[in-house]
């Protein structure tokens, strides 16, 4: 089995338990506990809105979209959304927060690993949260990110060296998950690319987001 139907396999096993991330229902002791370790997913949450509102983007695409929690809030917010990820259960679940919002018809979402999936149609934006925390080989899914993408690209990557991924490597290490870590040199090196015309890496603490502008 290859990592991208492990990893699959790996979130449609967790799939509830990743979207209960996003949920605000949840115990005073568990929020106190997400605060401490999953801030970051919190702030990569708002700082990817705050950039969709600067400017009309019209087509989103969500490269590892999960349980579509961002596909279906810049729905909302008024963009049509092309969503893609390799776990059945996750697009179960993001199928039904579009219904459950009345957003269905703002939302796509395809079963299939990125590399794969033909895409013929032009994205204003392409966004790739907790998507290149998995990839032995992320050029190439930055690339084809870059073929699809006429204006911007949000990506984030998880920090090499916060005492959160320490916690992190080991706990997907005991379940027998890869996970790919970053510098912000390795990032810098992925981004190298004529298409990009500037882009700016923020520290989110255990994760960056790089907010990529293109030609």
């Amino acid at each position: 089995m290859d990592d991208s139907k492990f990893i699959a396999a790996f979130f449609d096993k967790r799939a509830r338990s990743f979207d209960a991330y996003y949920s605000r229902k949840k115990a005073f002791f568990w929020k106190i506990l997400d605060r401490i370790f999953r801030d970051s997913i919190r702030r990569r949450f708002e700082e990817t809105l705050k950039e969709f509102r600067k400017e009309p983007y019209q087509k989103i695409l969500d490269a590892g979209c999960g349980s579509g929690r961002y596909a279906v809030a810049l729905a909302g917010a008024g963009a049509r959304i092309v969503g893609i990820d390799f776990s059945p259960q996750m697009i179960k679940l993001a199928e039904h927060l579009a219904r459950e919002k009345n957003l269905q018809d703002r939302c796509r979402f395809v079963l299939g690993d990125f590399k794969d999936v033909p895409l013929i149609e032009q994205f204003d934006m392409t966004i790739a949260i907790g998507f290149f925390d998995y990839l032995k080989n992320p050029q190439e899914h930055f690339d084809k990110m870059l073929d699809v993408t006429s204006r911007k690209i949000i990506a984030s990557f998880p920090a090499q060296g916060r005492w959160q991924n320490v916690i992190r490597r080991a706990r997907l290490k005991f379940l027998r998950c890869p996970v790919y870590f970053y510098d912000e040199e390795k990032i810098r090196r992925l981004l190298k690319s004529p298409r990009i015309r500037a882009f700016t890496i923020t520290n989110l603490n255990r994760d960056f987001l790089a907010t990529v502008e293109l030609l």
